[in-house]
């Protein structure tokens, strides 16, 4: 578990805090929260809410994050490939 909690956290009855997750001072987790694994909760959270991340974000923000990140290679080739075919349209002089 080892989550660290700092000084003036109130969190609500039945929610769930990660191991390794980081809770800045003076926050509130609501009720029935879900905090995962090695988040940085750096804001209130909201009751019934599942959040993950650095700074931990709702749950489906994070796995949308995630999935984009993983599609940041194939971007950064794709945009290498259409500024060559610019440069070449402008006859090698931008």
């Amino acid at each position: 578990s080892q989550a660290g909690i700092s000084g003036s956290v109130k969190i609500g009855s039945g929610a769930v805090i990660g191991g390794q997750v980081g809770i800045a001072d003076h926050l509130s987790i609501g009720d029935n929260a879900f905090v995962g694994s090695q988040s940085g909760v750096s804001r209130d959270l909201n009751a019934g809410g599942k959040y993950f991340g650095t700074p931990a974000v709702e749950l489906g923000e994070a796995a949308r994050t995630i999935a984009e990140v993983k599609k940041l290679k194939e971007l950064r080739e794709r945009v290498k490939r259409l500024e060559q075919k610019v440069e070449k349209l402008l006859g090698g002089g931008a």
